[in-house]
């Protein structure tokens, strides 16, 4: 196979060559199948079929925030892959950039509006900050 390269920017933009990827649902079958070596590369995995991935940052950016009511929060990504909020997850700042964790530790950028609608959540434990997302289901009996 002919690889090609294929980055994700520090933005969370997808990159084929200098091209931007803008289609998204191309994006969300793309990020599903980014794996991570034991060095901590990236690369898309298809079937037999590899392709090294360039990771500016990290692959995943959270770029939105679904608050309904009676259902758990739930984070939209830019490649429009959704992370439901129904448990605790600790937050990680490097300098002021904050992250959590989706697949891998620390591997999603949240982006500004969504880390300060999401602050409402954060415990702070000594040094650290979890992310406590209200229980906004109810249990069916």
């Amino acid at each position: 196979m002919d690889y090609q390269e294929i980055k994700i920017g520090r933005d969370g933009k997808w990159y084929f060559g200098e091209a931007e990827m803008f289609r998204r649902n191309i994006l969300q079958i793309l990020a599903r199948n980014i794996n991570q070596d034991e060095d901590g590369n990236y690369f898309i995995q298809m079937g037999q079929e590899t392709n090294p991935l360039i990771v500016e940052d990290v692959p995943f950016l959270a770029t939105g925030l679904v608050e309904k009511e009676n259902q758990p929060l739930k984070l939209v990504f830019h490649d429009l892959q959704e992370m439901v909020l129904d448990h605790e997850l600790k937050l990680y700042l490097r300098g002021d950039v904050p992250y959590i964790s989706f697949r891998w530790e620390a591997d999603t950028r949240l982006s500004r509006g969504v880390y300060w609608k999401l602050s409402d959540y954060f415990d702070f434990r000594g040094e650290e900050i979890y992310i406590v997302p209200p229980l906004r289901f109810q249990e069916t009996q």
